[in-house]
């Protein structure tokens, strides 16, 4: 089965009247879908998978570090030096 059948199903098991729209057209498959989930589930909002990603990247960590702390650059580069205690000597100048 594929998702758009196993979506059609659910509605149309919890919410014949929404699965009638859905057939009509007047609403979409997914906001129908999620309209089903959030009242199975209880909740105010459902949204599907993919939508709860919080991996955000290192120049977005830096921009936050910088923001909260405000460290001078000599304070990055003594981090810096306790980090990489071997290998800082060949990269800074």
């Amino acid at each position: 089965m594929k998702s758009k059948e196993i979506k059609l199903l659910e509605i149309k098991k919890h919410n014949p009247t929404l699965h009638s729209k859905v057939v009509n057209g007047s609403t979409t498959l997914q906001h129908a879908y999620n309209e089903v989930m959030s009242e199975i589930n209880n909740t105010k909002e459902f949204k599907g998978r993919g939508t709860k990603s919080t991996k955000i990247t290192f120049e977005h960590e830096v921009e936050i570090i910088q923001k909260r702390y405000k460290p001078k650059l000599d304070d990055w580069l003594e981090q810096i030096k306790i980090l990489f205690p071997f290998t800082h000597q060949d990269k800074l100048k």
